[in-house]
């Protein structure tokens, strides 16, 4: 699927992704990751400029990296726990 396939990114869309992904400093973390200026990013968000086509199929490959980040970690976290479960000593018996 090429950019131009998705619709247009609503400003409603841009400030939901871009909270959901980075949270409340989310404007300047989303300019960034996008190479863009965060006046462009408020400019979108405000309704004075349209986002630029490529911007929901950029959005959409961050939300997938970020998630997949995510499920690794919680996979880490989750292997960490049963490799020191497997390492504890045994109970003595007596």
């Amino acid at each position: 699927m090429r950019d131009t396939d998705y619709p247009a990114l609503s400003a409603q869309e841009l400030a939901a992704s871009g909270h959901a992904l980075y949270g409340a400093g989310w404007r300047a973390t989303l300019a960034q990751a996008l190479s863009v200026k965060e006046s462009e990013i408020v400019a979108v968000e405000s309704g004075q400029a349209p986002a630029p086509a490529e911007w929901r199929a950029q959005l959409i490959s961050l939300a997938q990296e970020l998630a997949l980040r995510a499920l690794e970690a919680a996979n880490n976290l989750l292997w960490q726990e049963s490799r020191v479960q497997d390492a504890a000593p045994a109970p003595r018996r007596t």
